[in-house]
């Protein structure tokens, strides 16, 4: 779009230059002290008031019985005269395996390290979202930011060209190109506040909190960071798998139980009464192989679908690290490029009075130049935020939580 302005007196030329010079003040995004795994704490806290944490198992396990006590009664009369009546009380105590015994062990033990790597999930799961929600909102700030100063630069050569129409100098003609351009930075400025406001209302959800973090930037991961097979997503998929296996073999034909019979019987006839007392064991023959084919059906399809699900999250994890090294060399070089882009920029900003004092350049040109170096020092911000996003998401591909 071009403009047609006339002449800017010397006096609104040097005004108009130094507005344009004049440094981005950088308004504060939070007066907290609050430090990003603060605000993870505060996100685990708002999504633990849902439901119980750390609350106990609903059930006991037993050490020895693999299943519940039964009592068997039974009584048989006889219908002579003298026949024997005969009654029975037994206890049948269902004991663990062998192998049933180390699986539950091995369970336990899996339990525990199942818990700390759901913790880990979570965190790394939050620190993600608190991650995308802060630096989606720095991002939206900057650029309503540098909007706002091009609305205050058009505002001011508005109010001007107002002047300068009222005096009967200079024609309605760039006053309407100003308008039309104020209004298209207003309506971006209106969209960024509203991109803005949105991602600080999920901040809010996610965290429970109103202000943002003094300091969004965290240390770039070393080299050796990405280490795939301790990501928590790997680490909890493979303890899943072996949770699954040892879940398998506890029921297996292998680890049938043991059954031990404490019985009492009473034998009465005619003259005479006698006690019996017994003790009986039933233990499987565990050393036949013995399986069921649905057990070995069912060991195959766990392994399957770990080895599946273990490749498609290692192609994902990375996939998205190595996406995430290319765009910080890119954003890095990009960044070297626009820093001297907006060094030139302010160079070409202080030969602009003397090139509009000689009318070696189109009034509109200069208004097109300043508003161009406005873009400049925008897009050098923006970048750099993204720098630092970069390098957050990049801790995040490597399964570090803030």
């Amino acid at each position: 779009m071009n403009f047609l302005l006339p002449a800017f007196p010397g006096c609104f030329r040097g005004w108009l230059l130094c507005l344009l010079l004049l440094p981005c003040v950088v308004r504060a995004q939070s007066i907290s002290e609050l430090t990003l795994p603060d605000v993870l704490d505060a996100a685990l806290s708002v999504s633990a008031r849902g439901g119980e944490q750390g609350s106990s198992p609903p059930y006991q396990a037993s050490s020895w019985l693999a299943d519940l006590p039964s009592l068997s009664l039974s009584y048989l009369g006889s219908d002579e005269r003298y026949g024997t009546d005969e009654a029975e009380v037994s206890v049948n105590l269902p004991i663990k395996s062998g192998r049933r015994r180390n699986a539950d062990h091995e369970l336990t033990a899996l339990a525990a390290d199942l818990d700390e790597m759901s913790l880990r999930e979570r965190k790394l799961y939050y620190s993600g979202l608190i991650r995308e929600s802060v630096w989606s909102y720095s991002l939206a700030d900057t650029r309503h930011r540098f909007a706002a100063d091009k609305r205050r630069l058009l505002h001011d050569l508005e109010q001007r060209q107002r002047e300068l129409l009222a005096a009967n100098a200079a024609s309605e003609y760039s006053l309407l190109l100003l308008q039309m351009e104020l209004v298209a930075v207003e309506i971006a400025q209106q969209e960024y506040q509203q991109e803005a406001r949105l991602w600080l209302e999920r901040y809010r959800q996610v965290t429970g909190l109103g202000t943002l973090p003094a300091e969004l930037r965290e240390p770039a991961p070393v080299n050796n960071s990405f280490q795939p097979g301790q990501h928590p997503r790997l680490r909890a998929l493979e303890l899943a798998h072996r949770q699954r296996v040892q879940l398998l073999r506890a029921d297996s034909a292998q680890a049938a139980d043991w059954n031990l019979s404490v019985t009492a019987k009473n034998l009465d006839t005619a003259g005479y009464d006698e006690q019996q007392y017994g003790l009986g064991v039933e233990i499987p023959l565990s050393a036949f192989p013995v399986a069921r084919q649905a057990e070995n059906s069912e060991w195959r399809s766990a392994e399957r679908d770990y080895l599946l699900a273990r490749d498609q999250l290692l192609q994902e994890i990375g996939g998205s690290w190595e996406k995430l090294l290319i765009q910080q060399e890119s954003l890095q070089q990009k960044q070297s490029l626009l820093d001297r882009s907006n060094q030139l920029a302010s160079r070409i900003a202080d030969r602009l009075a003397q090139l509009q004092a000689s009318n070696e350049i189109a009034q509109e040109i200069v208004l097109r130049r300043m508003m161009d170096a406005i873009d400049t020092r925008a897009e050098a911000a923006v970048n750099q935020l993204l720098i630092h996003q970069n390098n957050a998401m990049l801790r995040q591909a490597a399964g570090l939580s803030l």
